[in-house]
C-alpha cells in the first residue's frame, strides 16, 4: 500500500495565507466552490454530493465517493457515489477498498493504480482499474468517521501531496456536514421521545382520574397494540434492480413515524447478500424476480448467513408458482407490487414479529380459500389448531392422536388448500394481516 501522506495543515495555514499566489491557494478555491449553491441543498445527501462534486472538479476529475464508517459493525456505507455505476447506499466490509486503506493508515493514501488497492471492488475490465486514486479521512475529534475518495480521469494524472491537502479541506467540510446532520437527527429523536412520553403521562393521569371517579369498571385493562416508545427501529435492507423503484421503497419505508430504519439498499443480489451478512438486518424487502436468478439462491443464502432476517417479497402474478417455492424457502411476506406504503410498513412489522403476511389484494385474486366442506371433520379440527399456532405435538395431545398422524393430516390440509406451509395456511384463514 502507498505510504500515508503528510498531515494536512490547519485551515488557517491555507485559507488565510495571503502570501501565496491566487492560483496556489486551495483554501480559497474550496470556499468559492462550496459557497456556490450550498444554501439551496437540503439534507445530508445533496450537501455531500455538492462537496464531492466540487472536490473532483477542482482536482480535474469526475469520479469519486464519500463513505461513512460504522466501526461497531466493521463496515462502511457509500453515502454518495459519482461514477460509472451508482453504489450509493451500499455497505462494504471495513477492510476492503480505498476507504479500508484510509482507515488502516489513519490518514490520506494515494495509489498510482487502483489495481494496487487491497480488497478493491473494481474488476480489470473497469476503466478506473489502471488509474490513480486518492483517499483522505473524514475526521471528527472522536476519530475517523468516513473517507473521501477521488479517481483520476486518466492514468497520467498522478496525485500529489498538494492534491491531498486540497481534498482534506473538502473532507473537513464533509465532517462538519455529517456532524451537524447527526446532531439534528438526535435532537429530533429526543423531541419525539419527549412528546410521546408526555402524551403517555397525560393518558395515564386521565386514566387514573377516571378510575378514581368510578368511571372505569374493575377488571383487567386492555393495552393497545403497537410499538413501545423507545424501542429500536426495525432495520431493513432494500434490494431492487431498478433504481427508481428502489428509491421509492426506501422513501416509503423511511418516512417519519414508521419506526423503520433503512440500513442499506442494493441493486443486485450478490451485493445484498454481502451487506446482509455484515449488517444482519431484521427484514429484507425485495422483488420475487430476484430470488431465483441463475447462480443465486437468495433465500437459501440469507437463511445461512443471516438466519434472523425475514424476507418480504413484492409479487405481480398471484398465481406465480415461485410464491409457493419462496414460502417453503422461508419468505415471511407477500405483497402485490401495487400495495401502498402503509401495507408495506405493516408487512415489515409483521415479518419482524414472526407472522406471515399476504396482502389482501393477492388473496382476492387467489379466490376464496378452500372451505371446511372439502375437509374431513378431523382435518377441520387439525386446521383450526394449526391456525391457532399449536405445534404438532400439542395438537396430538389435544386430539389424543400421535404426532405422525397429525403430520399426515397437516400435509393433506396443505395440499387441499394450496398453502405452501403452516404460516401461509394461517394467512389464508386471516387475510386481515395486511
Amino acid at each position: 500500500m502507498a505510504p500515508t501522506l503528510p498531515a494536512a495543515p490547519t485551515p488557517s495555514d491555507i485559507l488565510f495565507d495571503a502570501l501565496r499566489p491566487l492560483n496556489d491557494r486551495p483554501g480559497d478555491k474550496v470556499a468559492v466552490f462550496l459557497a456556490e449553491g450550498q444554501a439551496s441543498d437540503t439534507g445530508l445527501g445533496p450537501l455531500l454530493e455538492r462537496i464531492l462534486l466540487s472536490a473532483a472538479q477542482l482536482l480535474g476529475c469526475g469520479m469519486g465517493s464519500i463513505c461513512t464508517i460504522d466501526e461497531t459493525a466493521q463496515v462502511y456505507r457509500k453515502e454518495v457515489d459519482l461514477g460509472a455505476e451508482c453504489r450509493a447506499g451500499q455497505v462494504f466490509p471495513l477492510d476492503e477498498g480505498v476507504t479500508g486503506a484510509v482507515v488502516r493508515a489513519g490518514g490520506s493514501v494515494v495509489f498510482n493504480e487502483y489495481s494496487q488497492v487491497p480488497g478493491g471492488h473494481l474488476g480489470q475490465d473497469d476503466a478506473r482499474y489502471q488509474r490513480p486514486v486518492i483517499g483522505v479521512p473524514i475526521r471528527l475529534p472522536s476519530g475517523v468517521i468516513g473517507a473521501c475518495v477521488v479517481f483520476a480521469n486518466t492514468s497520467e494524472r498522478l496525485f500529489t501531496s498538494q492534491d491531498a491537502r486540497m481534498l482534506e479541506l473538502f473532507a473537513a467540510q464533509a465532517a462538519s456536514a455529517i456532524a451537524d446532520f447527526r446532531l439534528h437527527t438526535v435532537a429530533i429523536e429526543v423531541s419525539i421521545s419527549l412528546a410521546e412520553l408526555h402524551k403517555t403521562e397525560r393518558a395515564a393521569l386521565a386514566h387514573g382520574f377516571g378510575r378514581l371517579g368510578g368511571n372505569d369498571p374493575a377488571g383487567p385493562s386492555r393495552v393497545s397494540p403497537g410499538r413501545p416508545s423507545g424501542t429500536r427501529p426495525h432495520r431493513v435492507l432494500v434490494l431492487h434492480e431498478q433504481p427508481v423503484i428502489r428509491a421509492g421503497l426506501v422513501h416509503l419505508l423511511a418516512r417519519e413515524g414508521t419506526g423503520i430504519e433503512v440500513v442499506a439498499e442494493y441493486g443486485d443480489a450478490a451485493g445484498a447478500l454481502s451487506g446482509a451478512r455484515h449488517l444482519q438486518p431484521d427484514v429484507v424487502v425485495t422483488d420475487i424476480n430476484l430470488v431465483d436468478r441463475p447462480g443465486t439462491d437468495l433465500l437459501g443464502s440469507l437463511a445461512r448467513t443471516s438466519p434472523g432476517t425475514a424476507v418480504v417479497l413484492l409479487v405481480g402474478d398471484p398465481h406465480d408458482e415461485r410464491i409457493r417455492h419462496a414460502a417453503r424457502s422461508g419468505a415471511r411476506g407477500f405483497l402485490n407490487r401495487s400495495a401502498d406504503g402503509q401495507s408495506l410498513v405493516r408487512a415489515v412489522d409483521s415479518a419482524v414479529a414472526g407472522d406471515a403476511v399476504v396482502s389482501g389484494s393477492l388473496l382476492e385474486q387467489w379466490g376464496e380459500p378452500i372451505g371446511p366442506a372439502h375437509l374431513t371433520s378431523r382435518e377441520r379440527e387439525v386446521r383450526g389448531l394449526v391456525e391457532s399456532g399449536l405445534r404438532d405435538k400439542q395438537i396430538g395431545a389435544e386430539l389424543g392422536i400421535s404426532v405422525k398422524t397429525v403430520e399426515k393430516h397437516v400435509g393433506t390440509i396443505l395440499r387441499k388448500t394450496g398453502a405452501a406451509n403452516r404460516t401461509m395456511l394461517a394467512g389464508l384463514a386471516h387475510p386481515h394481516h395486511s
